[in-house]
């Protein structure tokens, strides 16, 4: 074989490991991009859900107390008097906490809607406190209804505390938040 020939086929055989080597290099360069910029969408997204988490939470948690503090102002406690424009507040109130859980139930983790279904069925007035309110009646409760009512409000008090327990709980986790029906490309 010829000098020639041996030199252009060791250079042909270089040219051909070379490239070889480049694509395969430039495979690995993209894969890495690729896997920069997936957890880079990843992180945007999971920031992104967050946000939308903490303005449910908070539009959740804002009606809760609202509707507390009308529950708290309806009835005097020392003549057990309930007034009925405040009761009516109060329902619409509990509505609105309502509408806040609809929104909830989208977007938030199951083990949150549950806790939020727990203080929606809490929210609102009770039968007795609707009944003392309603046309006709003397607009008084007797003390058993009155500490119902009293209870009642209490229990969606320390309900709405644990769902903002949770709700910290589950803004400020190392874990990364899963979206409910998102599954990635």
């Amino acid at each position: 074989m010829d000098a020639g020939l041996a030199g252009l086929i060791g250079a042909l055989g270089g040219g051909l490991i070379g490239a070889a080597g480049a694509s395969a290099a430039a495979l690995i360069a993209f894969r890495g991009a690729r896997y920069q910029v997936n957890r880079q969408t990843e992180a945007t997204r999971e920031q992104w859900l967050r946000q939308i988490r903490r303005d449910l939470y908070i539009g959740f948690i804002t009606a809760c107390r609202a509707c507390f503090e009308h529950g708290r102002d309806t009835v005097n406690e020392r003549s057990r008097q309930v007034d009925a424009a405040k009761v009516a507040d109060w329902r619409e109130a509990a509505k609105a906490v309502s509408v806040a859980y609809r929104a909830l139930e989208l977007e938030a983790p199951a083990p949150l809607v549950r806790l939020a279904g727990e203080v929606v069925k809490r929210n609102g007035p009770s039968f007795a406190v609707m009944e003392a309110a309603g046309a006709g009646a003397d607009n008084t409760l007797s003390p058993e209804d009155l500490r119902q009512a009293n209870l009642r409000n209490g229990e969606f008090y320390v309900l709405t505390a644990e769902f903002v327990e949770e709700c910290r709980t589950s803004l400020h986790s190392e874990e990364p938040i899963h979206p409910q029906r998102w599954t990635p490309l």
